[in-house]
């Protein structure tokens, strides 16, 4: 009889059982959205959405958060084995490779491989720009700028930090339109990359080496200990100075730009070609912005 019954019942059964799984499945999901658990070890648990508020204490591997609030990557979250609100880092909390955060970690880096595009073709109403040239005509300033952010990407996600790029193919972003991905994003850092050219007749011989520039007083202490590792590159370092570029004075977010060798100068260039010297690069500006972000990073 009861077979019977199942049998004549069968779809309504079915449908019935759909419609209890479905509904079970949004109440959970409802219920979870905006929950999460610490993956790494030491989640700075901050007085607000950024790595410069005041540090409340440090999270334990595994610890439940509930999801309040969101500001350009941060959370406000509120503990459930106290109660107490505060803010962190998403992409820090919810690391899948990160086993211990640092202050590198936490930070937002903005990377600006500078020129770029057809000039030929115009972007958002301008021209695409190659920057400087080799000597010989043809290698160009913003295919150097691009490899060498990529570099500099691969090796700062790997310490955890959340990485942009103002560009990541060979499009033209125009010179005022670039800070506003920092600006966005409250970026930690903007790092704009150049390599240099001297219109100097000697220039393939005399004009060598690199530099950093900033303009606003708060790019100067990031500007200065990227100064200080990259002189492990094998090019001199020629020092850091203050420069009106457009990039850096219209940034209210710490910004330095990089000039990194003269495309123009031979035996530079044999070093800028390279996927060495890039790697160099990225392993400095790592070098330079843990020292950094630890010196300006108060943490539990």
């Amino acid at each position: 009889m009861i077979k019977k019954w199942l049998l004549s019942n069968l779809i309504g059964i079915i449908i019935t059982t759909f419609v209890l799984i479905m509904t079970f499945g949004l109440v959970y999901s409802l219920a979870t959205k905006n929950k999460i658990t610490t993956r790494p070890e030491g989640v700075q648990f901050r007085s607000g959405p950024g790595r410069n508020y005041h540090a409340l204490s440090a999270l334990k591997r595994g610890s439940s958060l509930i999801i309040m609030k969101r500001a350009h990557g941060w959370y406000q979250v509120r503990r459930t084995d106290n109660e107490k609100v505060g803010w962190v880092a998403s992409w820090v909390a919810e690391s899948r490779t990160l086993n211990k955060a640092t202050p590198l970690s936490e930070a937002t880096i903005v990377l600006d491989p500078g020129h770029g595009g057809d000039p030929n073709k115009k972007y958002q109403g301008f021209p695409g720009d190659t920057g400087s040239i080799s000597t010989d005509g043809k290698h160009f300033e913003k295919t150097y700028t691009l490899r060498t952010a990529r570099h500099m990407r691969k090796a700062l996600e790997h310490t955890g930090a959340r990485v942009l790029m103002t560009r990541d193919s060979d499009t033209l972003i125009p010179l005022l339109h670039i800070p506003r991905l920092a600006e966005k994003y409250k970026a930690d850092a903007q790092i704009s990359i150049h390599f240099d050219h001297s219109n100097n007749e000697n220039s393939s011989t005399t004009a060598t080496g690199i530099s950093q520039y900033y303009y606003h007083k708060n790019g100067q202490a990031l500007t200065k200990s990227l100064h200080d590792s990259l002189n492990s590159l094998p090019l001199k370092n020629r020092g850091m100075d203050t420069a009106q570029y457009v990039v850096l004075n219209n940034v209210t977010r710490p910004a330095t730009l990089l000039e990194l060798g003269y495309i123009n100068n031979h035996s530079d260039f044999k070093h800028i070609r390279t996927a060495r010297y890039q790697k160099e690069i990225a392993t400095a500006i790592v070098r330079g912005l843990t020292t950094y972000t630890k010196n300006t990073t108060e943490m539990k």
